[in-house]
């Protein structure tokens, strides 16, 4: 373990895992030197492979400025913080912030899914939840910088993990102390990406320091204003629920069935009026990921456990009826109730345990 000013860092195998603790700009220095030479090491690197499909490094700046521009002040400060420690200054902690969204101001990647069963389907065990986070597979160059980062603010905020590549300061994955679970998955309605709204992952990150119930997300969701087509997948230790979200409306989809929630890059909820896109092949195969996921679940009814959920999550989508393909760059499994953590990487990492409950006191 190492410190530095009240944050740590641990170790779960390979996997970094910080546990930051005060303002906002006190865990940005905690986490900008504890993670120093990763920092560093993820920001040449991410220079490079841009590099070598024809990004120059003032394209980057530019694109990772115009999307910093409208996060909150506080996450602002917390890249501050980072950028003081790490040896990065502003302008290229910016950039690092920015790394997985550059190419998409271009083109959504409809590859993620997330995956809940509880209830009968657990044979009554709590709730599991599990996610691909599939992208374009140039991001499996930075795959083995994925980490966790859990934040425990001094202003009244939820102490909140979140799943990222190091230095990136948002939540496509995360829990809360509460058992709050959120992931986001691209969607299908029609619109590009609002560079002039608050970025959805950030929303989400702070919906997570600030809600300890699906009502009250539910409550804040009504009027979220996303910055990209989106489905965000929210569970507690009991229920989950899908928020399909154009640029224009948001509508909650409720459970497959009773226990059961797939959900992959397509709205769901008929009163879009929208058809899985097609042909599925084109479209990261968002319908056989749905189905792949509701034959599993079905399949096992009565006995669906972590490492069950595990091993699907894993198997290829064509060949074995499962949810994995060349894109998927890190995966996660969660219980709420438990507030337990799985992560892999695959092609770095394989699957590690992360008990988050001594970390978010």
């Amino acid at each position: 373990m190492a410190e530095y000013e009240g944050g740590a860092l641990f170790k779960a195998g390979p996997v970094n895992v910080l546990r930051l603790w005060g303002t906002h700009y006190q865990m940005g220095r905690q986490y900008g030197m504890l993670l120093k030479n990763e920092l560093n090491a993820l920001y040449n690197l991410a220079l490079e492979k841009y590099g070598h499909v024809g990004y120059t490094t003032l394209r980057l700046q530019q694109i990772a400025n115009a999307y910093y521009l409208n996060f909150p002040q506080k996450y602002k400060d917390l890249i501050t913080g980072m950028a003081e420690t790490s040896g990065l200054g502003l302008e290229k902690q910016i950039l690092l912030n920015g790394i997985e969204i550059i190419p998409k101001i271009n083109s959504l990647v409809p590859h993620c899914t997330g995956l809940a069963v509880w209830g009968d389907y657990t044979g009554g065990a709590p709730l599991i939840f599990g996610r691909n986070n599939d992208d374009h597979p140039f991001f499996r160059n930075f795959g083995g910088y994925t980490l966790i980062a859990v934040f425990i603010p001094t202003d009244g905020s939820i102490p909140t993990a979140i799943v990222n590549y190091a230095g990136v300061i948002y939540a496509p994955t995360g829990m809360n102390r509460h058992g709050i679970f959120m992931e986001i998955n691209s969607g299908n309605s029609p619109g590009g990406f609002r560079m002039d709204r608050t970025p959805t992952v950030v929303s989400m990150f702070e919906a997570l320091q600030s809600y300890s119930t699906q009502a009250q997300v539910n409550n804040a969701f009504q009027n979220i204003a996303v910055d990209i087509s989106s489905i965000i997948n929210v569970a507690d230790p009991s229920s989950a629920y899908s928020f399909e979200c154009s640029l224009s409306n948001m509508k909650r989809r409720s459970p497959d069935q009773a226990g059961l929630l797939v959900s992959s890059n397509h709205f769901i909820d008929p009163s879009w009026g929208l058809t899985p896109p097609e042909p599925d092949s084109a479209n990261g195969w968002t319908a056989a990921r749905r189905n792949n996921g509701i034959a599993w679940a079905e399949s096992g009814k009565g006995h669906l456990s972590v490492e069950l959920m595990k091993d699907f999550l894993s198997k290829d989508i064509i060949s074995e009826a499962g949810l994995f393909s060349e894109n998927t760059i890190y995966q996660v499994v969660a219980i709420p109730q438990q507030l337990k953590l799985w992560l892999r990487a695959p092609g770095y990492f394989g699957w590690q345990e992360v008990a988050l409950t001594e970390l978010f006191y």
